[in-house]
């Protein structure tokens, strides 16, 4: 009996983790995989020039290069942004790697989720979504002014950075800005990776309009929304999803309330010319993340027109006061608290009637008044004691007879 010999089979050769172990651009020693998403992955690195560890996010191969001299200016132009909600860069460029021109950034390394998975576990508290969301909106202002265009605001571009702060869990941090300014204009155009998330592309992407400021405020509008909610907007494919918000505008549940409603509407409104600033949409959640439903205090941020009126409450109150400025326009009247008045006083106070306590004041300093004024004249009149009247004898009618004569003597043994 004779047995063919079983083939051998090859067993699979595990993935490797790209160039886990490789230094980049002969400095950038890449340690472990973070995450890896559908254009680019991320991984820890240490910056081996200066001693410190960073995140470098290399994107897919596509067979083309970004061309250096462009790159240097961008490179230059968003490595000198600062601010708090944002992720700071610190290099880009090109490389090799297995012989492809791979394009990299290096940023600051948070030691945190994302947005993304942290609204998978429910949706956030209101309070912390907008306080997360003015810090959003503030840093959207900030890189406006300086001309660019994020493009594709997301949760998953949103880090939470640990805080060290009592009362405050996270800090929110917005990663990638300026990645398409980065890469050259036909790459966005033959893959349009880059251009933004189906999810959350503003009506003008979708169309393929021209993208502006209004597209970022959009694009937040949709990711504080979908943090409330724990849902996306949006759902389905890419195709599906771009469609679906040129036939209806996000549903906004009623529970949020009429203040979450208003701030959100205005930011997702179709027509980017309806939709506010960054900068009103930071003054508008910074008003909610106070618990204030006062969405007119955010007109405070603009310069008043008019100096602001003050209400004195009369002299005889003698509770010390504090001034804060008023919570509506530039007409409001400044707000008069006393310094043991509960945080729900109404927003204004007109001089009405003094409290009881002031009244009882007023009375018994009144009364004390007069008592002493009575005490004064019992000692006057006690010091200078008047002088008695002079006795006056008494006068009896002239009476003829003997009856006459007896009254006449009585007269005259009375007189002194």
């Amino acid at each position: 009996m004779s047995y063919e010999p079983v083939p051998t089979q090859k067993l699979p050769v595990p993935a490797t983790l790209g160039p886990v172990g490789s230094r980049l651009a002969n400095r950038f020693l890449i340690e472990s995989l973070i995450g890896t998403g559908g254009m680019a992955s991320v991984y820890r690195a240490l910056d081996t020039a200066l001693g410190r560890t960073v995140a470098v996010k290399l994107f897919r191969a596509d067979g083309s290069a970004s061309e250096p001299e462009r790159q240097s200016g961008e490179i230059a132009l968003l490595a000198s942004l600062n601010h708090f909600a944002l992720v700071t860069l610190f290099d880009a460029g090109t490389a090799l790697v297995d012989g492809v021109p791979r394009t990299f950034i290096v940023m600051e390394l948070v030691d945190g989720p994302d947005l993304r998975t942290r609204i998978e576990g429910g949706p956030l508290p209101s309070l912390d979504v907008a306080v997360m969301g003015a810090d959003l909106a503030e840093a959207l202002h900030y890189v406006h002014e300086q001309g660019i265009i994020h493009r594709d605001v997301k949760p998953a571009n949103v880090l939470l950075a640990p805080s060290g702060f009592p009362g405050r869990n996270m800090h929110a941090k917005l990663a990638d800005f300026g990645i398409a300014r980065l890469l050259d204009e036909t790459r966005l155009t033959a893959t349009g990776s880059l251009l933004g998330t189906a999810s959350y592309l503003s009506p003008e992407q979708a169309l393929g309009g021209v993208i502006g400021a209004p597209t970022d405020v959009y694009s937040l509008g949709l990711v504080l929304l979908e943090c409330l909610t724990g849902v996306r907007a949006y759902p389905g494919t890419a195709v599906e999803s771009a469609m679906a918000r040129l036939q209806r505008q996000p549903e906004i549940p009623s529970k949020l309330g009429c203040d979450w409603t208003a701030v959100l509407r205005a930011m997702t409104a179709r027509d980017f010319a309806d939709r506010p600033t960054a900068a009103d949409a930071a003054g508008l959640l910074r008003v909610l993340a106070t618990g204030s439903s006062n969405l007119d205090a955010a007109t405070m941020l603009l310069p008043a027109e008019a100096p602001t009126a003050t209400v004195l409450l009369p002299a005889a109150a003698s509770d010390p006061t504090l001034l804060l400025p008023a919570a509506a326009g530039a007409d409001a009247p400044t707000e008069l608290l006393k310094t043991d008045a509960p945080a729900s006083t109404p927003a204004s106070i007109s001089p009405a009637k003094p409290s009881r306590p002031v009244r009882r004041r007023v009375l018994l300093m009144v009364a004390s008044g007069l008592t002493l004024i009575a005490v004064a004249v019992a000692a006057l009149l006690l010091l200078n004691p008047a002088e008695a009247p002079t006795a006056v004898p008494p006068s009896y009618p002239a009476v003829d007879g003997t009856l006459g004569t007896h009254l006449q003597e009585l007269q005259e043994s009375v007189n002194p």
